[in-house]
């Protein structure tokens, strides 16, 4: 008898996952924990074991695909199950009462909490129990009259949608109660809120969208010398996190300079004592010493905020994102408990994580968790930048190239001095201008005067 294989829950934020890669093919015998397929979420590629022992009788999905968590993904023919398999295996394909609850339960999300893990995404998730039980409803069409629709609803009467596009829907004036979900059990997602107020806009002879438009529109003929590059992989994962980013945040800019000639100076003589220990010791790690520091005196900055509670998130843990790039993209592994540890231990894990990201190599562990983020762009030149918030997180510090400068001392002489720009990106709903441009300055004093740092080494 086939046996389904279901995409396991892989983080209690992640919602669904992109099929990167079939590693076994279709009528291949495997073992027990044997990689089967590659899968992508928002967070990280991890590769998913066989629950069972057997032979793979069927891909449901194809690479490329992006699969709802808990949606079956395969099929396996003469296998026994795995010890201990969770419901969204083995255990889920002998009951199918049992899997579709699961699938209920993990299909409603909406914004977290304390508990958000971060990473690059899109905003992060958890389940919200007001909306367990999906129901169908009667609902008036926007032409009048009724109609059956496979609207999920919780008992209280709440549609079951995304958190997006519940958002997306207020900023089209559109009623979610009339949109029809596409989503497991009927949950609506932004491509349902905005085919339906297409619709009603076609209806209504509009010509000119009264929202953000769902693509671009394309020609019906391409010209010679074009590449049609389909947007998956880590590349749609940056796409929604950038979108998302954009649409619920009120992004700031706040640029200032140090003078690190100290630092600089600093560096250059522990480098080798770093390297005799076998860590290679880069600016960042001293960078985020001075990050926690400033969070400490400045907790505003180290805070998310629950939407759907309205209530601001206050984190008392110190876990900072660094953003790598690497060749599928950029990737945010993070740094857990940068307070807890010193200097020459945060050097050798930014060095452990740079690695791991490069080769495609991250864990669940290693992306998640994250409370404000550092993103490097010296190495890339250039003066300043404006960096994108890594949703939830309130905060992001941009670190611009140092750069020997010429600066007027306050006797009116000038010296060639070690500078650096600092751009801190934040959002406005939770920081206020002043505790932004007071905690960048904190930052720098901390910059400036390095031996500070070395405390705690």
């Amino acid at each position: 008898m086939a046996r389904e294989f279901r995409l396991p829950e892989l983080a209690e934020s992640v919602v669904e996952g992109e099929i990167v890669r079939w590693i076994v093919a279709e009528g291949e015998a495997v073992e027990q924990d044997q990689p089967i397929v590659e899968v992508m979420t928002d967070k990280v590629t991890v590769e998913l074991p066989s629950p069972y022992a057997g032979v793979l009788e069927k891909q449901l999905v194809a690479e490329g695909d992006v699969v709802p968590v808990n949606e079956p993904i395969a099929l396996f023919a003469d296998g026994a199950p795995a010890a201990g398999a969770s419901a969204s295996g083995a255990e889920t394909a002998r009951d199918p009462e049992a899997a579709e609850r699961a699938a209920e339960e993990r299909s409603i999300v909406e914004p977290g909490g304390v508990n958000e893990d971060d990473g690059a995404r899109l905003s992060l998730f958890r389940p919200n129990e007001e909306d367990a039980g999906a129901v169908t409803v009667q609902v008036r069409s926007g032409a009048g009259g009724q109609r059956a629709a496979p609207a999920a609803r919780g008992p209280y009467g709440r549609v079951l949608a995304v958190p997006a596009a519940r958002r997306l829907a207020r900023e089209l004036e559109v009623d979610i109660a009339l949109v029809e979900g596409s989503g497991p059990n009927g949950r609506i997602r932004t491509d349902d809120v905005r085919a339906h107020a297409e619709r009603a806009r076609s209806a209504a002879g509009v010509v000119a969208p009264a929202g953000p438009p769902s693509q671009i529109a394309s020609p019906a003929a391409y010209p010679e010398g074009e590449e049609r590059i389909p947007l998956r992989g880590l590349r749609r994962v940056i796409s929604n996190q950038m979108l998302t980013s954009h649409l619920h945040t009120v992004r700031t800019l706040h640029v200032d300079e140090a003078d690190v000639s100290g630092l600089v100076a600093l560096r250059r003589r522990l480098k080798p004592v770093a390297e005799a220990r076998g860590v290679r010791l880069s600016y960042l790690p001293f960078v985020m010493k001075a990050v926690v520091a400033a969070l400490q005196a400045f907790p505003q900055l180290n805070a998310s905020l629950d939407e759907e509670k309205g209530e601001i998130v206050r984190k008392h843990y110190f876990n900072i994102g660094m953003a790598v790039a690497t060749e599928a993209g950029l990737t945010v592994p993070v740094v857990h408990h940068v307070d807890q540890h010193t200097i020459l231990e945060v050097a050798a894990e930014v060095n452990r994580l740079a690695e791991a990201a490069r080769a495609g190599k991250l864990t669940q562990d290693d992306v998640r968790g994250g409370t404000f983020s550092v993103t490097n762009i010296g190495s890339l030149g250039g003066l300043f930048s404006f960096p994108i918030i890594n949703v939830p997180e309130a905060a992001i510090l941009g670190v611009h190239s140092i750069k020997r400068r010429p600066v007027v001392l306050e006797d009116d002489t000038i010296v060639a001095r070690d500078m650096l720009y600092l751009s801190l990106s934040f959002d406005h709903r939770l920081v206020d201008g002043a505790d932004g441009a007071m905690f960048t300055s904190r930052v720098i004093e901390l910059l400036q005067m390095p031996e500070e740092l070395m405390l705690d080494l």
